[in-house]
């Protein structure tokens, strides 16, 4: 770029000095010739008034010729005929080769005055008329040639400024494209570095011209997309954690099988490149046929270890190269689709076998029973007990419904930890067995009906493991103001197999069918959770159960 701006640069000194040449030529001309003229009319008038006087051709020849030898002019007098009265030779000048001679007479016959020469001004024609005396016309012929020398001479300057204007504008504009093109070149760089992506490099160009400007436009959006960027960059990142939070796969293929993007989910299922498992590898596949034809898809894909999963296509679009797929394990939803109808066949199951109690009693009261006092009573106590078993169940899946939901918010208050486990003891069925130990101070702030609830619950499930061993319910203060609350129990423990489990919904743990609906330990942990604590089951291997509940805002209060 340097090379053709330093050419344009001196082709234009180049025409600004032959325009200024040619400009300073003409008015040297022209200057030249005026002075040129100037001279041979103000010597030609000069004469013409020395003439006029003379009143015979001797006179006349007389003066003429000492005007001619002091003036340094060819001078030649005419009468009113046209006819020469002076010497057809006059300094040095034969009139026969002064050029325009015959226009200057011409001109002076018919009144009028004649100017006429050479544009260098070294050759001069002046004719006139004199007012006067024996001669009636003069043409005055001046021959300067030290005019045409001195002209040339300035003309030669002329031509030398030129030629040290074009060096000094070819020299100039090769400095200045030199400068220009590195200027340029450090903007290219950095637009370039934008380009890419990089925004480190700052562009710093103070000079205030055009390029300058340039610079801090591309500086400023500089910035602006760096800051775009960053905003871009951190909502890539959240999005990219909020992807590897899903449970399905997000995957971006290229047009040529490379991964762009996979979350976490992806890469555990269909690996890093898709080339590291069977999934990845039809995944792949499909991926390959989405691209041809541009169209959503889904495929159904099933592995040799009994997974399926759903892959779902979004095509790229306009001006895109890039196909997303969404892999969901349909396993787990299949999973899940099976512990809800679980769930329903045993919610219907505990709850028919109640009802079935009842419908049997009540039938048989209407077949006669009712008139036997002995059989009635007996019949009427498993009404009632199996009502009563019925309403605990449905007290149960309400409760637990609720607490899953989060329908209401717990009301808190403060509750006294020895009193309640005092209450929840003397409910189970064998009250003497449980041994209470907490302070009688300990206040903790909870909802009561929840917190009564859980512990109720745990309580009996330890009543139940126990065997009618000894049960103790312990509170204490713990640190940072907490309270914790364990249910222990002397019973067998729990296996490993069981632990993983003792949580889940309608699960008992053991085969034992007795007992209650598998609710209890649900109920509890949800019922805790709502108020804001903790529960943990701690089962070591030589026997005996602990359940802790751990609440936070509890104290010790004076009691009276």
């Amino acid at each position: 770029m340097r090379w053709w701006l330093a050419a344009a640069f001196a082709a234009v000194a180049a025409i600004t000095a032959v325009a200024v040449v040619a400009v300073l030529n003409d008015r040297s001309e022209h200057a030249f010739r005026h002075y040129a003229e100037d001279f041979a009319v103000g010597s030609a008038v000069s004469a013409a008034e020395t003439l006029k006087h003379d009143r015979t051709i001797a006179a006349l020849r007389r003066h003429t010729a000492a005007i001619s030898a002091g003036q340094g002019l060819s001078l030649f007098v005419f009468d009113a005929r046209g006819r020469l009265l002076t010497p057809v030779t006059s300094h040095h000048a034969a009139w026969a080769s002064v050029g325009s001679g015959e226009p200057a007479l011409a001109a002076a016959l018919a009144g009028n005055r004649f100017i006429g020469g050479t544009r260098d001004g070294s050759l001069i024609v002046v004719g006139l008329r004199v007012h006067g005396g024996v001669g009636r016309e003069l043409v005055a012929y001046s021959s300067r040639p030290e005019l045409r020398t001195q002209l040339g001479i300035v003309r030669n300057e002329f031509f030398q400024s030129a030629l040290i204007a074009f060096a000094l504008g070819a020299a100039v504009g090769l400095l200045v494209a030199t400068l220009t093109g590195r200027r340029l070149a450090r903007i290219a760089r950095a637009a370039r570095a934008i380009g890419g992506g990089d925004f480190s490099a700052r562009i710093t160009d103070r000079f205030p011209d055009e390029v300058g400007s340039l610079a801090g436009s591309i500086e400023e959006m500089r910035s602006q997309l760096e800051g775009a960027f960053e905003l871009l960059r951190d909502d890539r990142n959240r999005f990219e954690r909020l992807l590897d939070r899903l449970d399905e796969g997000v995957v971006l293929v290229r047009r040529d099988l490379t991964v762009e993007y996979a979350n976490g989910r992806a890469r555990e299922l269909a690996g890093v490149d898709l080339t590291e498992s069977s999934v990845g590898r039809e995944v792949q596949r499909f991926a390959v046929a989405v691209f041809a034809s541009e169209l959503p898809a889904q495929l159904h894909l099933e592995t040799d270890d009994e997974r399926t999963f759903l892959v779902s296509a979004i095509p790229p679009g306009a001006g895109m190269d890039t196909v997303m797929l969404v892999l969901s394990d349909e396993s787990q939803r299949e999973r899940a689709e099976r512990v809800q109808r679980e769930f329903a066949t045993n919610a219907a199951h505990e709850l028919r076998t109640p009802l079935a109690s009842i419908v049997t009693a009540i039938e048989m009261l209407q077949t006669g029973a009712k008139d036997d006092q002995v059989v009635r009573d007996e019949f009427l106590q498993v009404i009632e007990t199996e009502a009563a078993r019925l309403t605990r169940l449905t007290r149960a899946l309400l409760i637990l419904a609720r607490a899953e939901a989060q329908q209401q918010e717990p009301r808190l208050a403060d509750v006294a930890v020895a009193e309640i486990l005092e209450e929840v003891a003397a409910a189970v069925p064998h009250p003497a067995n449980v041994v209470v130990e907490c302070p009688r101070g300990l206040v903790v702030a909870a909802d009561r009906d929840l917190l009564e609830q859980a512990l109720s619950n745990l309580l009996g499930n330890a009543v139940q493991a126990s065997r009618g061993a000894r049960v103790v319910l312990r509170g204490a203060e713990a640190t940072d103001g907490r309270v914790e609350i364990e249910v222990i129990d002397l019973g067998p423990g729990i296996s490993d197999a069981d632990r993983a489990r003792i949580f889940d919904r309608f699960y008992r743990a053991g085969d034992s069918e007795e007992g209650g609906f598998g609710l209890g330990l649900p109920i509890a942990r949800s019922a805790v959770q709502a108020i804001g604590g903790m529960i943990e089951l701690i089962s070591p291997p030589d026997g005996g159960t602990t359940v802790r509940v751990t609440l936070a805002a509890g104290r010790l209060v004076d009691v009276a």
